[in-house]
């Protein structure tokens, strides 16, 4: 009797501590997930906070004025069109770094002499649209390559139109009405020979200074309103425009500059014809004999290659 006891006994704690053993395996498999459970029950429809990590499209690369602007240039050269990725309208809300950059931009591009001093009108809350066009490629090492067209007017005072690099805010195209804007086209176009030459070697020294350019060539006649240099760079050499022109915004005229292989682009993907139905190398062709736009040489290109 006294030995069925103890085996009795030792069967008993053999049983006691395999579920034991059994129990602490499934509180350790469980206990995880209901600690989790319960974690998550008490924080349903809690609101939280967190710090969200700083990220980007693109690593930025430090680039002069001079690069920058061939790097877009050779972007836009010989592209059959661009086409915007991106637009928004005035309801649309628009990045405040954006505009902070725009104005600091123009304010730049004032002290050059290439637009007045435009920071007394009201822009962030007339703006008519935003368009953001991308020429980056898709390798995984190319950098941010694109501009945002930029429209600003009331429709009464004010219109302007802005062409900036998206990542330098290097303003490449300007077109602006307004009362500075009309003050301007009297100057230019003035019947006095020396002030519309000090206008335009005024403008041709301060685009060659802002745009970083080696050197630059005034082809059209130095008295005349309308006015194109070529700009040279250590790649090509890119040509630059300054006319008058007319807005459907705001009444009176104004003055609109900037590259022209931006404006062919924009022509190539547009059915808009700004400057005629020939484009703006037809323009300059027909009025002046003026090459403004060459095409690549693709049989120079491949035999290069």
């Amino acid at each position: 009797m006294k030995n069925k006891r103890e085996r009795g006994s030792i069967l008993l704690d053999y049983g006691i501590g395999v579920l034991s053993i059994a129990i602490l395996i499934l509180v350790t498999f469980l206990m995880p997930q209901f600690y989790s459970s319960f974690i998550d029950r008490s924080d349903l429809n809690q609101p939280h906070v967190i710090e969200r990590e700083t990220f980007s499209f693109r690593n930025p690369v430090s680039m002069t004025v001079n690069e920058r602007v061939q790097q877009m240039m050779e972007n836009l050269k010989g592209r059959e069109g661009v086409k915007r990725t991106l637009s928004l309208e005035a309801g649309d809300l628009l990045d405040g770094e954006l505009m902070e950059g725009v104005r600091e931009a123009m304010g730049i591009a004032a002290r050059y002499n290439l637009i007045p001093d435009l920071s007394a009108y009201d822009m962030e809350n007339h703006i008519i649209y935003a368009e953001y066009y991308n020429l980056t490629d898709n390798t995984e090492n190319s950098t941010e390559v694109g501009f945002w067209n930029l429209r600003f007017s009331d429709y009464e005072t004010f219109d302007f139109l802005l062409r900036v690099d998206a990542v330098d805010y290097i303003i490449y195209q300007a077109e602006f009405y307004c009362a500075e804007a009309a003050n301007s086209v009297q100057e230019l176009t003035s019947l006095d020979m020396e002030v519309v030459t000090y206008q335009n070697n005024l403008f041709a020294e301060g685009c060659s200074a802002y745009f970083e350019s080696e050197g630059y060539d005034i082809l059209t006649e130095i008295t005349n309103p309308e006015f194109v240099m070529e700009m040279g760079y250590e790649r090509d050499e890119y040509m630059l425009y300054r006319t008058t022109a007319n807005s459907g915004h705001v009444e009176g005229d104004g003055i609109r500059w900037g590259f022209v292989p931006m404006t062919v682009a924009l022509e190539r993907g547009s059915s808009l014809r700004e400057w005629g139905y020939g484009g703006i190398e037809s323009y300059f062709d027909i009025l002046y004999g003026i090459d403004v736009y060459e095409e690549e040489d693709e049989d120079a290109k491949l035999s290069f290659d």
